[in-house]
């Protein structure tokens, strides 16, 4: 009979965790910005080990990066030295410190770190991020397009053509904000806007009986003007309405769930599991859309993911920022059996192909897993000279 101590060599398992243990111990956290395509305001963090092990996060969240980079050097101190392996003591231990000053800053930081973090281990083990988060539930991941709408004019026709188009180079589902400009202080949404709307997403509908059509609205709106916009697009049947109003008021949200099959979506501007509870609670969403690097990195879109499927509430990751966050919003995906669809968000930049190992595989219908450990990104000297920005 094979042993496990057969396959691992001549010392006990216990042995050999314990010196891997004793060896991943953080001595490095180097957070940067960087510029990859048009996006120049991705915070990452690149966190290396005392035996020369490094893992890669990031905190993005626009337009914000100097607090950010702040943020993380603040938290060198209590870092260095630390185990990479205790992850959830590190993250408990950064939020209790920091408490008396919670925000987006903070939890910006918190989750570079806790996704770099995730990224060592997995290199340290040998195994892809989502086989530490219980293992894969889905092998390929549903994505729907982001600003590939483009600057076209708001008419049907326009829009029932860039639709076929999308459709031919693969696309299922696709997001934009058909409403324009922010309106004024009442949040009041004009008849003329609506009536241009409903003929955008009439050109997408007759384009695409089968297309799954996603409505960002920014939180722009007031009470009124949602309930008009949701009565407009029920025809339509979009796969869900985002943000409709503000997320700060969960009981003017949850009004709007009621009064209407479409599924709302929120959740990314929202940050940690804690500031996810009033929304399941008060049924205020059918889709939760938390963004990896601003809720507090993969530890708490883990929790988040627990708590929405006890509600029977599917998960959506905002993924706008950079490479990092894909990565680590792949994992967490593909890991959680609620996982609906994820933001594809226009990554088709060269970039893409050298951080990710064995090259970027990007397509318009669903992403494949990676194999590589870890997160299955990295960062070479010579291509983070090229895209560091100095700030």
């Amino acid at each position: 009979m094979i042993t496990r101590r057969a396959l691992l060599g001549t010392l006990p398992f216990s042995a050999l965790f314990a010196q891997g243990k004793a060896a991943l111990k953080i001595a490095r956290v180097d957070p940067c910005v960087l510029r990859i395509g048009q996006r120049a305001d991705i915070v990452a963090v690149r966190i290396e080990t005392s035996d020369g092990l490094h893992g890669w996060g990031e905190g993005t969240t626009p337009p914000t990066v100097r607090p950010i980079i702040a943020q993380i050097e603040a938290f060198r101190k209590m870092l260095i030295g630390a185990g990479a392996w205790d992850i959830e003591k590190l993250w408990r231990k950064m939020y209790i410190e920091e408490e008396n000053t919670l925000g987006g800053t903070l939890y910006a930081a918190v989750s570079a770190i806790d996704i770099a973090l995730w990224d060592i281990v997995g290199k340290r083990l040998g195994v892809p991020v989502y086989n530490l988060l219980g293992g894969k539930v889905h092998e390929k991941l549903p994505i729907y397009t982001s600003y590939r709408w483009g600057n076209i004019p708001r008419t049907r026709d326009a829009y029932f053509q860039k639709t076929k188009e999308l459709m031919a180079q693969g696309a299922k589902a696709g997001k934009y904000d058909p409403f324009g400009a922010y309106p004024g202080p009442d949040r009041q949404l004009s008849t003329d806007v609506l009536n241009e709307v409903r003929e955008m997403v009439r050109g997408i509908r007759e384009a695409g009986p089968a297309f799954d059509i996603c409505i960002e609205a920014h939180g722009k709106f007031n009470m009124a003007s949602a309930g008009r916009i949701i009565k407009m697009l029920e025809p339509f049947d979009p796969y869900f309405l985002e943000e409709p109003v503000p997320p700060e008021n969960a009981d003017a949200m949850a009004a709007l769930q009621r009064s209407t099959n479409i599924p709302i979506a929120t959740g990314e501007g929202l940050q940690s599991h804690f500031n996810f509870r009033e929304i399941l609670e008060k049924r205020a969403a059918r889709i939760l859309q938390p963004d990896v690097a601003r809720t507090g990195g993969i530890t708490a879109m883990k929790k988040i993911a627990a708590m929405a499927d006890a509600h029977y509430v599917t998960i959506a990751p905002h993924n706008p920022n950079g490479p990092i966050c894909t990565a680590a919003s792949i994992h967490l995906a593909a890991s959680i059996p609620n996982f609906l669809i994820m933001e594809e968000g226009n990554r088709n930049v060269a970039q893409y192909k050298e951080i990710f190992a064995g090259g970027w595989k990007g397509r318009l219908d669903f992403w494949e897993l990676p194999e590589a450990p870890g997160l299955g990104v990295d960062i070479s000297p010579a291509l983070l000279k090229e895209i560091q920005v100095k700030i």
